[in-house]
């Protein structure tokens, strides 16, 4: 921001008129990613104790909620087709994903293991989500599903890969 502190904004193209969403001086608000209807922005905020949560915030600005409990860190937000989000968190001294419906609050790791997983994206399909695994200090990509299957690695091993990203 021009105050130097990280804020969300939206711009319109059309005119490059700036409008300011949040207001949280001291903390670092990073990472928005849009709800698939347009209404809301998922973000990560350390406004509380410097530790890096999820809120969500209404398109129209006002004042963001946060929507995780679990870890002690929480990153990546990414909103699915379905409305729900996921993201990584910090439990165990590991980076674990998780699911959350945010209309009920609950949270669920669907990821586990003496390992990182990182960096999920929602598939279309709105039941698998590819992510980066991290073991030994190398990653990668692999496909979790959601209703408990066992994890798909996508990618061969070979160098590292991360930031998993699908097409519509």
């Amino acid at each position: 921001s021009k105050d130097g502190n990280p804020e969300l904004y939206i711009m319109n193209l059309a005119d490059g008129a700036l409008a300011r969403l949040t207001r949280s001086p001291g903390a670092n608000e990073a990472s928005p990613c849009w709800s698939p209807d347009g209404r809301q922005i998922a973000y990560v905020s350390d406004q509380v104790n410097r530790q890096p949560r999820i809120y969500v915030i209404n398109r129209s600005g006002g004042q963001g909620q946060r929507v995780t409990r679990s870890g002690s860190q929480n990153v990546a937000p990414n909103w699915g087709p379905n409305g729900q989000l996921t993201y990584a968190t910090l439990t165990g001294g590991r980076f674990q994903i998780y699911v959350l419906d945010p209309a009920t609050g609950e949270e669920r790791q669907i990821s586990s293991g003496n390992v990182d997983f990182e960096d999920p994206c929602w598939a279309p399909d709105g039941r698998h989500i590819a992510c980066t695994r991290t073991e030994n200090y190398r990653s990668q990509v692999v496909l979790l599903d959601t209703m408990g299957d066992p994890y798909i690695v996508l990618t061969d091993g070979k160098g590292d890969w991360t930031s998993p990203n699908w097409t519509k």
